[in-house]
């Protein structure tokens, strides 16, 4: 998610939140403390959230490098282990059998 709209998004919250308390504390001044602790828990809640978005943002950006590097196969490792196997059969044929005494 976007950095700004994460910004945006958590400077108009702050701006309801005191248009809010503003209106509370002329209508309803005994209120105020119940609204003070709502909006403390809603921005947390929403500081918490843009932390978790951004987290999962940067993790896609690392799993898109990674595909991009290996084009999305792993072909390279997968021709080099059937080298390497056909190396070690080669090898294996070249052996002889072990003598069994009786």
């Amino acid at each position: 998610m976007n950095k700004t709209a994460i910004t945006l998004g958590y400077f108009i919250l702050v701006g309801l939140g005191i248009a809010g308390a503003v209106i509370i504390l002329i209508v309803r001044p005994d209120s105020l403390g119940v609204l003070v602790n709502t909006l403390v828990t809603v921005l947390g809640l929403a500081t918490v959230a843009a932390g978790t978005f951004s987290a999962l943002g940067h993790q896609d950006r690392k799993l898109e490098t990674i595909k991009a590097q290996t084009n999305g196969t792993l072909s390279k490792l997968t021709e080099e282990n059937r080298a390497l196997h056909e190396a070690i059969t080669a090898l294996a044929l070249q052996v002889p059998p072990p003598v069994v005494q009786k």
